[in-house]
């Protein structure tokens, strides 16, 4: 049986649930385009799919209708298709892709009028438009677990469909899909918010609570000594330690002048004694094949990670 999910009640949850969305469904690394007040050219979401294509993404949040609380606004109108995409053509750098995402459902009308626009933009050299409804975020949300259990964990109760490990380990997959653990470590720019993330890291990891890069709360479960498996258990204990000792590492180094942090990016001083950035590279890749280790043996996605390559 298809499990039917509800819409996030508001924009800023249906934002993140779509920056989730994008990243499994198309791959490549997405990320939220500045901030609440910035001029924004009309994207909320920004980034490059798996086939290296730029893409952004503009959240269309439909409040509930009027006649019934169940029931969502079905409509989103041609007007709007358009005044975005006009915005979307200014936008630098130039785009491959504009995706409207809308919590609305499939209108004939509305599909009809993109394949027009396609149609006319492809000897322009123009973005590809796409539109995502509502029946395609349920569709992916049933397709990959990791998204149930971040924002249905109560629907998959309620249909006795939830798995404790499942979530725990979900939780602890989204834990690491930050920078943080995403790119090797000369890359880095700040080292404030470098230790920021092992510290939120931590956290997910012993209490099982997850918040996002604000501090907000995004998602909870049950800390990782509750898993089933003893072999689990184990290897994210050794992954708590290895965060621990990469925490110790970054401030000891600072403290002896080693890192420097700069304007706009870490400087590592005798980088080829200390070994500084190998160090950390390797200490990250330790803790993402701890954890890949349990995904895998819960049928889970394993986390992909640049630093992996």
């Amino acid at each position: 049986m298809t499990l039917s999910f509800p819409p996030p009640k508001t924009w800023q949850d249906f934002e993140t649930l779509t920056k989730d969305l994008a990243r499994l469904k198309l791959g490549g690394d997405f990320d939220n385009y500045g901030r609440l007040g910035q001029s924004q050219n009309g994207i909320d979401i920004f980034g490059w799919d798996s086939n290296n294509k730029v893409t952004a993404i503009q959240c269309k949040h439909k409040s509930n209708a009027k006649a019934s609380s169940k029931k969502i606004v079905t409509e989103i109108k041609i007007d709007v298709i358009d005044k975005e995409v006009a915005l979307a053509d200014t936008f630098e750098p130039t785009l491959d892709n504009f995706i409207i995402a809308t919590t609305a459902f499939r209108d004939t009308t509305i599909q009809n009028h993109i394949n027009a626009l396609n149609i006319s933009r492809k000897s322009k050299n123009l973005p590809k438009i796409s539109i995502w409804t509502w029946e395609d975020f349920e569709e992916e949300i049933y397709r990959h677990s990791e998204l149930q259990y971040i924002y249905y964990e109560k629907t998959l109760r309620t249909f006795d469909q939830y798995n404790k490990d499942k979530h725990i380990l979900t939780l602890l997959k989204y834990a690491l899909d930050r920078p943080a653990f995403g790119t090797e470590f000369y890359v880095e720019n700040n080292c404030e918010d470098f230790i920021k993330a092992i510290s939120d890291t931590q956290k997910a990891f012993s209490t099982g609570k997850l918040n996002d890069r604000e501090g907000n709360p995004l998602s909870s479960s049950f800390p990782p000594d509750n898993l089933s498996n003893p072999e689990d258990r184990d290897n994210l204990n050794r992954a708590q330690i290895i965060l621990q000792e990469i925490r110790d590492f970054v401030t000891q180094q600072i403290k002896l002048g080693n890192i420097i942090q700069e304007n706009n990016y870490l400087e590592f001083r005798q980088n080829w004694e200390f070994k500084i950035s190998d160090y950390l590279n390797s200490s990250r890749v330790k803790i993402i094949h701890l954890v890949n280790k349990a995904l895998k043996r819960n049928n889970l996605s394993e986390i992909e990670s640049k630093l992996l390559k």
